[in-house]
Protein backbone atom coordinates (compact mmCIF):
# COMPACT_ATOMS: atom_id res chain seq x y z
CA UNK A 1 0.00 0.00 0.00
CA UNK A 2 0.99 3.44 -0.64
CA UNK A 3 1.68 5.82 2.49
CA UNK A 4 -1.37 7.88 1.16
CA UNK A 5 -3.36 4.86 1.35
CA UNK A 6 -2.18 4.21 4.66
CA UNK A 7 -2.99 7.52 6.13
CA UNK A 8 -6.17 7.56 4.68
CA UNK A 9 -7.17 5.00 6.34
CA UNK A 10 -5.98 5.75 9.65
CA UNK A 11 -7.93 8.73 9.21
CA UNK A 12 -10.75 6.91 8.18
CA UNK A 13 -10.37 4.64 11.49
CA UNK A 14 -10.48 7.85 13.87
CA UNK A 15 -13.22 9.31 11.87
CA UNK A 16 -15.05 5.89 12.86
CA UNK A 17 -13.59 6.04 16.27
CA UNK A 18 -14.55 10.03 16.60
CA UNK A 19 -18.49 8.75 16.10
CA UNK A 20 -18.19 5.82 18.82
CA UNK A 21 -16.85 8.30 21.05
CA UNK A 22 -19.62 10.84 20.33
CA UNK A 23 -22.34 8.15 20.78
CA UNK A 24 -21.90 7.94 24.96
CA UNK A 25 -20.19 10.75 25.76
CA UNK A 26 -19.87 14.71 26.40
CA UNK A 27 -18.37 16.72 24.04
CA UNK A 28 -15.40 17.67 26.19
CA UNK A 29 -14.42 13.79 27.17
CA UNK A 30 -15.04 13.24 23.08
CA UNK A 31 -12.74 15.92 22.44
CA UNK A 32 -9.97 14.46 24.94
CA UNK A 33 -10.29 10.99 24.07
CA UNK A 34 -9.98 11.75 20.39
CA UNK A 35 -6.49 13.51 20.97
CA UNK A 36 -5.78 10.40 23.08
CA UNK A 37 -6.61 8.55 20.16
CA UNK A 38 -4.71 11.04 17.36
CA UNK A 39 -1.74 11.23 19.07
CA UNK A 40 0.04 8.38 17.49
CA UNK A 41 -0.67 9.18 13.97
CA UNK A 42 0.50 12.98 14.71
CA UNK A 43 3.54 11.81 16.30
CA UNK A 44 4.87 9.83 13.50
CA UNK A 45 3.82 12.13 10.90
CA UNK A 46 6.58 13.61 8.28
CA UNK A 47 6.08 17.18 8.36
CA UNK A 48 5.20 17.10 4.43
CA UNK A 49 1.82 15.55 5.72
CA UNK A 50 0.65 17.68 8.99
CA UNK A 51 -1.51 20.31 7.40
CA UNK A 52 -3.49 17.51 5.32
CA UNK A 53 -3.88 15.30 8.51
CA UNK A 54 -4.40 18.33 10.85
CA UNK A 55 -7.35 19.88 8.24
CA UNK A 56 -8.39 16.41 8.14
CA UNK A 57 -8.98 15.68 12.23
CA UNK A 58 -10.41 19.34 11.98
CA UNK A 59 -12.96 18.66 9.67
CA UNK A 60 -13.70 16.07 11.45
CA UNK A 61 -14.30 17.44 14.65
CA UNK A 62 -16.36 20.26 12.78
CA UNK A 63 -18.43 18.13 11.54
CA UNK A 64 -19.60 16.23 14.58
CA UNK A 65 -20.38 19.89 15.68
CA UNK A 66 -17.16 19.48 18.65
CA UNK A 67 -15.24 22.85 17.56
CA UNK A 68 -17.20 25.88 15.63
CA UNK A 69 -17.19 25.79 11.84
CA UNK A 70 -14.73 24.83 8.96
CA UNK A 71 -11.02 25.50 10.05
CA UNK A 72 -9.80 28.95 8.71
CA UNK A 73 -13.45 29.19 6.93
CA UNK A 74 -12.10 27.29 4.50
CA UNK A 75 -14.80 24.00 3.12
CA UNK A 76 -13.89 20.74 4.50
CA UNK A 77 -12.80 18.12 1.55
CA UNK A 78 -14.27 15.37 0.94
CA UNK A 79 -13.81 11.98 -0.80
CA UNK A 80 -11.65 12.15 -4.24
CA UNK A 81 -11.69 16.42 -3.30
CA UNK A 82 -9.74 15.85 -0.36
CA UNK A 83 -6.02 15.67 -2.21
CA UNK A 84 -2.68 15.83 -0.77
CA UNK A 85 -1.98 19.77 0.07
CA UNK A 86 0.69 19.44 -2.74
CA UNK A 87 -2.20 19.11 -5.19
CA UNK A 88 -2.82 22.43 -6.43
CA UNK A 89 -6.89 23.67 -5.61
CA UNK A 90 -8.98 22.84 -8.62
CA UNK A 91 -6.75 19.81 -9.69
CA UNK A 92 -8.02 16.41 -8.87
CA UNK A 93 -6.99 12.69 -9.25
CA UNK A 94 -7.61 12.80 -12.64
CA UNK A 95 -5.39 15.97 -13.28
CA UNK A 96 -7.89 18.64 -14.27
Amino acid sequence: MEPRTDLDAELERLQQKLQELARDRPPPAVLEAFAAASRPLLAGLPPEDEAYVNSRLNCMLAAAGLVAGEPEGEPCPTGNEADAPETPRGEGNDGR
